[in-house]
């Protein structure tokens, strides 16, 4: 496994796919589509991110993508200037440091 690899499974370890509902949580979806779903939004999610993976690889956060009545992403555990990168880089907004 070269180091590339490993640095892609630390991506997909970051992105947390999760559906909640009266305040549960489930992670494995049972309705098949809706982990189509899920699985679709984690790899556009991977390719937005993408430009800014060596940032995202030195942090220990997640990403975690809520599907219930009112979708969002949350993002627990960056550093403040991360989080903020992450947050205009999904917003398509230029990043200004």
């Amino acid at each position: 496994m070269g180091s590339s690899d490993i640095l892609s499974e630390k991506t997909k370890q970051m992105v947390q796919v999760s559906y909640s509902y009266k305040n549960r949580e489930f992670f494995q979806l049972e309705d098949s589509i809706m982990n189509q779903i899920a699985e679709s939004g984690k790899r556009m999610l991977f390719a937005l991110l993408e430009p800014i993976h060596d940032v995202l690889i030195t942090e220990n956060g997640k990403i975690k993508i809520c599907l219930d009545e009112r979708p969002n992403i949350e993002l627990e555990g960056f550093s403040a200037p991360v989080k903020h990168q992450i947050e205009c880089t999904l917003r398509g907004e230029e990043y200004e440091n």
